[in-house]
């Protein structure tokens, strides 16, 4: 696939080292996957997922430089003209009297070129093996087999100009075969007319652009054919300019038909000299209006004629020459054989030619394999970590949505803790075992010191043992489950946040309703059974203490009951939230600050909510829970986790998300893939293909 081949004078690429490299899979690998499963990718298995076509181009540059060794002495010139510039009448100038038959040439569409037909020599036929490559390589140069030219003029003719007006044949080429090349030595592929509208139904404008820069690529030199007229055509620069982006090596060659001869060769190449040096023609050849009578002086005879003014009346075709700077050396002065396009293919240097052709197909082969390939394949990389991160951010605004406590405007001025019943119990130990002697009142303090076994309702008996401190507990439930403070997360509540901040709509396949809601009690159970997360114990006690000796004692006893009641009311008060739901899975978020104030203790959630020793003491699990969730949200919906961290702006600061500490568990949805690529890989491809020419 890679490389030349056993008869290669210059190894440059050596297809025994390069392709293995490309399709190796496994310790040589192009691209790393980390999730769903652990895994490698080769370079063309990771294109082809991305831009199959991309892939396809890099397998037949390859094949086009292997072939280029064995097509060293079959050079193939691409012709390519605007529409009525005589391109095919240059063409039949190399054929024999019978091929001139089978071309299809005039002045109107009817007669116009518009499939590409490739001349070969009949001598080439005879070598059956050399005869399948070149059919090979047109074929898949364009996309689809060839097709051969009919020996009948009228559907030859017919052929040529794609008379079913199917635009599809515009890639299935024609080939033919013709003795008049066996002396040349070379193929002539005669290219489809350039337009510039799509007018004829024979192909748009930009897809004969395409195949075109797909057929430049087994040509050995590229010449254009135009008229003066048209010199100025935006199109006659675009098909330069595809001959030097595709093949930059390769010779390119313009001819400038129809001349007539108010215009003379000096001033033919004066007016063409910029646009060939521009693209880089390395000759212009020029031939005049054999129509006109006053063009003769400017019509040298052809090599082997000596009466230049004879011109075949039955079958007249253009007569080519290069053009001179020198205006003496020009017609009507006479010229040299050598002057003649008809020369050209004697004139070719097969050694040089097929330098500059492996070059270019080498060049090519490059910029397909980095160009095409590898900036492709990390361009995809990119994207995939775009993908996932976006997703992460979005997963952690869903969270938000339940554990953030917002002011008006929409500023987080805290996160909220999931009051699970760890945090429950220790909240409650904290604050019974410091609370002075009048804050006790009422509370038996046994509750607190034996262990405590049984359900949600015996736990709320032993934290709320009073018919008192039930009634502040009641109030401080229906206060939370109202949305007055605090966060209730439900699996419709999470379904209706999921929707609207559009992580449904980037799922790999989007869940219809029904799947969504179990998909959110999937992760809500995954989240309740598996958050540990603890408040500091120590730093909670201190906090506690400090709050108990520094509010005035005025503030700590309000309505008949003591604060401590009021306190473990509002903590007792989460656990029946479930109940109110009919015991179905939920979430109940609530800060410190929150609770207090919902027990009536605002001097006390004042000063929790004002000292950063207290304050963060709740925010530091708060962040920890937040980061959980939303990554067992991810886990559940097939969000890969990743090693960037997330952060979020609370009280106008950004505050880094501590690193999830829940287990992974497998997607229970279709899952998205995380990988990367390997700069090993890049590394030795650099050493086999470097991405800069030497």
């Amino acid at each position: 696939m890679f490389g030349f081949g056993k008869n290669s004078p210059a190894q440059h690429v050596r297809r025994s080292q390069l392709l293995p490299l490309l399709e190796d899979g496994d310790q040589r690998a192009a691209a790393e996957r980390f999730y769903p499963s652990p895994g490698r990718e080769s370079f063309l298995t990771a294109l082809r997922r991305l831009d199959p076509q991309s892939a396809a181009a890099i397998v037949a540059a390859g094949r086009q430089l292997e072939c280029a060794a064995p097509l060293a002495e079959q050079p193939t010139v691409a012709i390519a003209g605007m529409l009525n510039s005589g391109k095919t009448s240059l063409v039949a100038s190399f054929l024999s009297a019978e091929g001139k038959k089978l071309c299809l040439r005039g002045a109107n569409n009817r007669e116009g070129t518009h499939r590409f037909v490739l001349w070969l020599p009949s001598a080439w036929e005879q070598d059956s093996e050399l005869w399948g490559l070149l059919l090979g390589r047109i074929g898949e140069a364009l996309g689809s087999p060839p097709e051969r030219l009919s020996s009948d003029p009228q559907q030859a003719h017919a052929q040529y100009n794609n008379s079913e007006g199917d635009a599809s044949l515009l890639s299935v080429p024609l080939v033919a075969t013709d003795p008049g090349l066996d002396a040349a030595g070379v193929g002539l592929l005669d290219c489809p007319d350039i337009v510039s509208d799509s007018s004829f139904g024979r192909g748009d404008p930009e897809t004969r652009r395409q195949l075109l820069g797909k057929a430049a690529t087994l040509c050995s030199a590229f010449l254009v054919v135009t008229t003066p007229e048209q010199f100025r055509d935006r199109d006659l620069a675009d098909h330069l300019r595809v001959a030097s982006d595709l093949m930059p090596g390769v010779p390119r060659l313009l001819a400038v038909n129809k001349i007539r001869p108010r215009q003379t060769p000096d001033q033919v190449w004066e007016t063409f000299r910029p646009l060939a040096e521009q693209h880089r023609v390395e000759k212009i050849y020029a031939a005049y209006d054999f129509d006109i009578e006053n063009s003769r002086p400017y019509i040298p005879a052809p090599p082997g004629e000596h009466d230049h003014r004879a011109v075949d009346a039955s079958d007249p075709l253009p007569i080519f020459f290069s053009l001179a700077e020198n205006p003496d050396e020009n017609p009507p002065a006479a010229i040299l054989d050598d002057r003649f396009l008809t020369e050209l293919p004697g004139q070719l240097d097969r050694g040089k030619l097929f330098e500059r052709f492996r070059i270019a197909l080498e060049t090519t082969l490059r910029a397909a394999v980095w160009e095409g390939g590898m900036d492709v394949i990390e361009e995809g990389a990119e994207k995939c970590q775009r993908d996932i991160e976006r997703m992460r951010k979005l997963l952690l605004a869903v969270g938000l949505e339940f554990f953030a406590n917002r002011q008006p405007g929409g500023q987080i001025i805290e996160l909220r803790l999931h009051q699970s019943e760890r945090i429950i119990r220790q909240l409650t130990d904290a604050f019974s075992a410091s609370a002075p002697w009048y804050a006790r009142w009422g509370v038996r303090m046994n509750a607190y010191v034996v262990k405590i076994v049984g359900g949600t309702k015996d736990l709320f008996r032993q934290i709320v043992p009073t018919a008192i401190a039930r009634q502040k507990a009641g109030e401080v439930r229906e206060a939370l489950t109202a949305g007055e403070f605090g966060g209730i997360l439900t699996p419709g509540r999470l379904d209706n946040a999921l929707r609207q901040h559009g992580v449904v709509d980037r799922l790999v396949t989007q869940p219809d309703d029904s799947q969504l809601n179990q998909l959110s009690r999937e992760a809500i159970a995954r989240f309740e059974r598996d958050d540990f997360t603890s408040l500091d114990v120590v730093r909670l006690d201190e906090s506690v203490r400090r709050m108990w000796k520094e509010v005035p004692a005025s503030k700590k006893i309000s309505a008949g009951i003591t604060p401590l009641t009021a306190a473990l009311a509002a903590f007792g008060a989460v656990l029946l939230i479930p109940l109110d739901f009919g015991g179905s899975m939920i979430v109940a978020s609530a800060s410190i600050p929150e609770l207090l104030a919902a027990a009536g203790l605002s001097a006390f959630a004042t000063y929790w909510s004002g000292k950063q020793t207290t304050n963060n003491v709740g925010q530091q699990a708060a962040r920890q829970q937040l980061s959980d969730f939303s990554t067992v949200l991810g886990d559940t919906l097939g969000i890969p986790r990743t090693d960037q961290p997330l952060s979020v702006q609370v009280a106008k600061q950004e505050v880094p998300l501590p690193a999830p500490t829940i287990k992974q568990r497998p997607a229970e949805w279709a899952p998205m893939t995380y990988w990367k690529t390997r700069q090993a890989f890049q590394t030795e491809l650099n050493e086999q293909l470097p991405r800069e020419a030497s």
